[in-house]
């Protein structure tokens, strides 16, 4: 009847835009045990995905010889404050510090786990947030599975504490673009950015979002959040960079950045991480050129058809898709990257967050259906891209690391416990302390756990650099 009332008096009905982003709406019952059911299947995948040696029976490098050991010796509050690489890893000492409260044994399989469920949240995080600017759910599905399942992540960052750091900055990213302004939003916005700056001062990148926020909002509600992550800010600097400054791992060199963004980045985006030697050491620099202009043509076409806000979020995301590849390889080196006799994966940390912000920009691209377009014809661009998303993760999903070849962690606490039962710990020649600051020789009492990667570090000193250094009174 109001539809022929309509009509009848010449009005036009007002029809929602077609372009506007889905409004978040509150969850019902279903939907919340369909979430809590997702979230244990995105977290199993992560703790199903290292071959060989099962990543719960498994600790990764920093997680043991830093994170771990720092707990075991040290007060909880004090490792809170202790640098190590010329920052503060405060998420890696919250959750390495009760870690080391339980037995031994259970180590692995809780900071493996406890790594997988905070990407299983941060990526649940990312779902609800980018409702702000993407116009389907098709989108945050597939930038929340990119989160949990990106090929870059299987060799390096895939469940372990020591690289949560990039998952944290990615999140922060959202909590300023999400803008939220409800108190739970907010303080669960400030609990990501505390955590983000507190872990990592490569967080530092996003700070023009918290600039702007306060230019723009002056209430309360819209400068809590920026506040504290400027305040984050000064704290990481303070007592992490100045505090613990580090040198580079290797030579950097800037021209170099572009051939390695175009291959570890692009190319990764196009083919996953398992298959780039195949394409790199037959074809080197042109297949790297060829993925960058691909990449690079979609961008630009969503550059050209956007509106001024979504522009805006494409450049963005461009520019700190660029931004987090450029700072930490000139300040870590840029050596052995495009290595084509000897590729390796190493260094795929490093790429993690120049991809996510690249699939921002391309999802922001397929979001929005160009009008010259069917509806069938642009859904048809999404499917594809769905499946490309999906082929990678599915070949990709497990790739064989360093972590794979163990140890395992039960048997080497288990012999650690009996090396303990039977000379007291610390052996004659033992070797120093490596793979923690300082360097210094296990005292009387200590014993060493080797952890991933097991591997010599001279022929004549067959010893692990990476180690879990405990005292022998936690193993009886």
């Amino acid at each position: 009847m109001a539809v022929e009332t309509h009509r009848r008096l010449g009005v036009r009905e007002a029809a929602p835009p077609a372009s506007a982003p889905e409004a978040p709406r509150r969850l019902a019952r279903a939907d919340l045990m369909l979430l809590a059911f997702l979230g244990v299947v995105a977290t199993g995948l992560q703790l199903l995905r290292q071959p060989g040696v099962p990543s719960w029976d498994s600790v990764w490098q920093e997680d043991g010889a830093i994170f771990l050991t720092d707990a075991l010796a040290n007060p909880f509050l004090e490792t809170l404050v202790t640098p190590y690489n010329a920052y503060l890893h405060t998420l890696p000492r919250l959750i390495a510090g009760p870690v080391a409260l339980v037995g031994l044994e259970h180590a692995a399989l809780l900071m493996t786990f406890l790594s997988a469920l905070t990407v299983t949240l941060i990526a649940m995080y990312v779902y609800f947030a980018s409702a702000r600017v993407f116009h389907t759910q098709w989108a945050r599905v597939v930038l929340a599975m990119s989160v949990v399942l990106l090929p870059a992540a299987g060799y390096e960052t895939n469940a372990n504490i020591a690289n949560l750091h990039w998952y944290l900055i990615f999140a922060c990213f959202w909590v300023f673009v999400a803008a939220p302004r409800t108190t739970a939003g907010i303080a669960v916005g400030i609990t990501i950015v505390a955590l983000a700056v507190l872990s990592d001062p490569l967080a530092a990148l996003l700070a023009p979002l918290p600039l702007i926020a306060l230019w723009r909002d002056r209430t309360w509600r819209g400068r809590a959040i920026p506040l504290v992550f400027l305040g984050t800010l000064a704290v990481q600097l303070v007592l992490g960079v100045v505090e613990d400054p580090v040198a580079p791992y290797a030579s950097s060199h800037l021209p170099a950045v572009p051939k390695i963004y175009a291959l570890r980045v692009t190319g990764s985006f196009l083919v996953g991480d398992l298959f780039l030697d195949n394409f790199w050491k037959p074809w080197g620099l042109a297949f790297a050129l060829a993925a960058l202009l691909v990449v690079a043509a979609v961008c630009a076409y969503g550059l050209l058809r956007a509106d001024r806000g979504r522009r805006l979020l494409i450049g963005g995301s461009l520019a700190l898709s660029v931004g987090y590849l450029t700072v930490p390889l000139m300040l870590r080196g840029t050596e052995n990257f495009l290595d084509r006799g000897d590729f390796s994966l190493n260094g795929s940390r490093y790429v993690l967050l120049p991809i996510l912000f690249l699939t921002i920009a391309v999802l922001l691209t397929l979001d929005r259906r160009d009008p010259r377009l069917s509806s069938r014809a642009w859904r048809n661009v999404q499917i594809g891209f769905s499946a490309l998303t999906a082929a990678l993760v599915l070949t990709n999903f497990s790739i064989f690391t360093v972590r794979s070849g163990g140890p395992a962690w039960k048997e080497s606490v288990a012999s650690a416990r009996e090396r303990c039962a039977t000379v007291g710990g610390r052996r004659p020649g033992s070797p120093p302390k490596v793979g923690s600051i300082p360097i210094r020789r296990l005292p009387a009492g200590d014993v060493r756990i080797p952890i991933a990667p097991n591997v010599r570090i001279t022929l004549e000193t067959p010893y692990s650099p990476f180690a879990v250094t405990v005292d022998c009174r936690h193993l009886r």
